[in-house]
């Protein structure tokens, strides 16, 4: 064996491979295979000397070629030699584990080459080449070259097929796929497990659920593979209710699942938004060993946040051993879709310290958030740290940094970077419109709709939506009507969304009457959304007759939503209807419904301050209700007169006006007068 592992200088072919005994060329073929890639020198040295030996014996060939799958160098010198001796030609199989080699060294144009090249194709050469394109996701080449097949004298066979479905799959192509199921019927490989395998996934990524379901039921043999494209089929689908039937079943079955499944499945029941399913999937997680896994931590996390439990998000995130950019983005995303701005924000700062880059999907969540919150002094070094890091400006990131500008409070920056934008979409304009509407600017937003579309964008149901609000704020009831009826002009069908604007719209207004004839004629039920507005113009109006009946449609809506009672306990105070008043509080207190307490926010030295109505834990108690008691003495000069009715009836009218004067906003802005100077814009 020393002259093996030390090969002397080779005269021709003087050291021929069939002089090598039996034993010893396995021995070789084992060091050649399993030896790792630019491993010691003595590995150097068997393959030297294969390399050597293989001109004199071409069986040497695939030796070589299997010890340099992931050596792009050595598999170039060895296609050389085989084209120099004229074997590439004449042998198939080397030709074959060529182009595999190539394939899976993602060089396809060198696998397509000498493939081209090649007088005689086997289904093996056909079979290898398509299944390189297939794992490399260039789908319309292997579709491309199994229709070359399919027209050549070459039959496609159960390693054939699976690899086309798999391209079809991938680039969502079902006619493709189901023409392709057709041929496997034709040549009966129907009942093949690897060939249905590939079907139930090429249907079910394709949409067509009915069908990949239909193929999965007739299956004889069923594997981990198969199960979990149906699962995955099913959510992709938002047929998430089937998709953990299917996982349970999967169970009953004795399957185990695999971290693809349980991320699956996970997604599934966050579809669901069901806590107690997402807890059982946290234990079968538990249970098979998936804890430490990346990819399932990530989608238990995205989990529960979407199920609500943001505590128990965290939990699974402050656990993790490794987080990538996924974990913290799933993390913030959690807090700012459940309400938590402020930890949203510091989980941000948090991440940026742990050394994960952000990137432009971390910064749209922290823009959405702070949006939420009203900060607007942390909204500007959001927006800094975004052009100082280099991250790409896409136009969703854009649209919500002009409407975090406008939440803020700042329509003028809104406004110039809206203008400023080289390319702008539909969605750019729905945010400036609505932008002015939150504003009170009814008359620019409306302009602003009317030049979108002359500027070539066609407006969709949000536009709409967003024009109706703003026309509703603004008191323009005749330009609202005009844009409603525009509405099925211009192909959009009204939505419950775009009835409750308008039932807004005409409440506010005082026709109530043509609200509630516009409630009748909806195509569809009206929601809570659209009773809600109705019966808030009744008590504005003081309306009782509708506002009873809105109340009615409410409470058998949402039965338990306390803000409704609220709302028409107010209509009976305003009209002195205090029996009333107390049989909704007593109906209240034996569901155990709180009136909500009503909250006002304001930003001061970068920091956002909440107040509630007679609020006692602010620590400058004293002057802030001095602050107020003064605002509203000044306010009183100027002709002010508070609306007494909807407090409470056995109070005297001095507490009724006391109470009055302490509600949260009155606080809020009584804290920004103090804290500012002249001038200063408080938001």
């Amino acid at each position: 064996m020393r002259g093996i592992f030390h090969p002397r200088p080779l005269n021709g072919c003087a050291w021929t491979v069939s002089g090598v005994p039996t034993s010893t060329r396995c021995v070789l073929h084992s060091l050649v295979c399993r030896a790792p890639e630019s491993s010691a020198p003595a590995s150097k040295s068997h393959r030297r000397w294969f390399w050597e030996a293989a001109i004199c014996d071409p069986h040497h060939y695939d030796l070589l070629l299997q010890s340099c799958s992931s050596d792009l160098d050595a598999l170039k010198r060895i296609h050389s030699s085989l084209t120099t001796s004229g074997l590439i030609r004449g042998r198939p199989r080397l030709s074959s584990r060529v182009i595999f080699n190539y394939s899976g060294l993602g060089m396809l144009d060198d696998a397509r080459s000498l493939f081209d090249a090649l007088d005689c194709r086997d289904s093996f050469v056909w079979n290898t080449l398509i299944r390189g394109y297939a794992n490399a996701g260039s789908s319309q080449e292997a579709l491309q070259l199994y229709a070359l097949m399919h027209n050549s004298a070459v039959p496609s066979d159960n390693f054939t097929f699976p690899f086309a479905l798999k391209a079809c799959a991938t680039a969502s192509q079902l006619l493709e796929g189901k023409l392709i199921h057709g041929q496997i019927l034709r040549t009966g490989f129907g009942s093949d497990a690897y060939v249905e395998a590939g079907l139930v996934d090429m249907y079910a990524k394709c949409g067509d659920v009915r069908a990949a379901r239909k193929v999965f039921d007739k299956m004889f043999r069923r594997d981990l593979v198969s199960w979990t494209a149906m699962i995955t089929g099913y959510e992709q689908s938002e047929c998430a209710d089937d998709s953990l039937e299917m996982f349970l079943k999967m169970q009953k079955e004795g399957f185990v699942p695999d971290c693809v499944t349980l991320v699956t499945v996970a997604s599934a029941v966050a579809q669901l938004g069901a806590l107690k399913e997402a807890k059982s999937i946290h234990a079968c997680v538990i249970r098979n060993g998936f804890e430490e896994d990346l990819s399932v931590d990530n989608s238990l996390v995205s989990m529960y946040a979407r199920c609500g439990d943001v505590g128990l998000a965290r939990r699974v995130f402050d656990r993790m051993s490794d987080r990538d950019r996924i974990s913290w983005n799933s993390m913030l995303s959690g807090y700012s879709q459940n309400g938590h701005t402020r930890d949203s924000l510091l989980l941000f700062d948090q991440m940026k310290l742990s050394g994960v880059k952000p990137n432009s999907v971390t910064v749209l969540t922290v823009v959405s958030a702070c949006a939420c919150l009203g900060s607007l002094q942390v909204g500007k070094a959001i927006h800094r740290f975004i052009i100082d890091n280099g991250i790409e400006f896409d136009n969703t990131l854009r649209n919500a940094i002009v409407d975090m500008y406008a939440k803020c409070g700042d329509l003028d920056t809104a406004v110039q970077l809206f203008e400023t934008m080289h390319e702008r979409n539909t969605s750019s304009w729905n945010v400036i419109i609505c932008s002015y509407g939150m504003h009170g600017y009814g008359k620019d937003a409306v302009a602003l709709f009317y030049r979108m579309q002359d500027d070539g964008f066609e407006p969709n149901h949000v536009t709409f939506t967003c024009l109706l609000s703003a026309c509703s704020h603004a008191g323009l009831v005749d330009k609202g009507r005009e844009c409603f009826y525009l509405m099925r002009r211009t192909g959009v069908v009204p939505t419950v969304k775009h009835y409750a604007c308008m039932v807004d719209m005409l409440g506010r207004a005082g026709f109530l009457d043509e609200a509630r004839n516009l409630i009748a004629e909806m195509p569809s039920q009206p929601n809570d959304s659209v009773w809600g507005a109705l019966l808030g113009a009744c008590r504005i109006h003081r309306n009782l007759g509708l506002g009873e009946y809105a109340a009615n449609n409410l409470f058998h809506l949402e039965p338990d939503h306390a803000g409704y009672y609220v709302l028409m306990s107010n209509v009976y105070a305003a009209s002195g209807k205090w029996k009333e008043v107390g049989k909704l509080r007593e109906i209240m207190r034996f569901k155990g419904l709180k009136k909500p307490a009503a909250c006002s926010m304001i930003e001061f030295d970068g920091e956002v301050h909440a107040f509630y109505s007679s609020d006692r834990s602010c620590p400058d108690l004293g002057p802030l209700y001095r602050q107020a008691e003064t605002l509203v003495m000044e306010i009183r000069g100027l002709g002010y007169l508070p609306d007494r009715s909807c407090v409470l009836h056995d109070v005297e009218d001095e507490d009724k006006e006391h109470i009055l004067s302490f509600h949260s906003e009155k606080l809020a802005l009584a804290f920004g007068l103090m804290h500012t100077s002249p001038g200063t814009p408080i938001q």
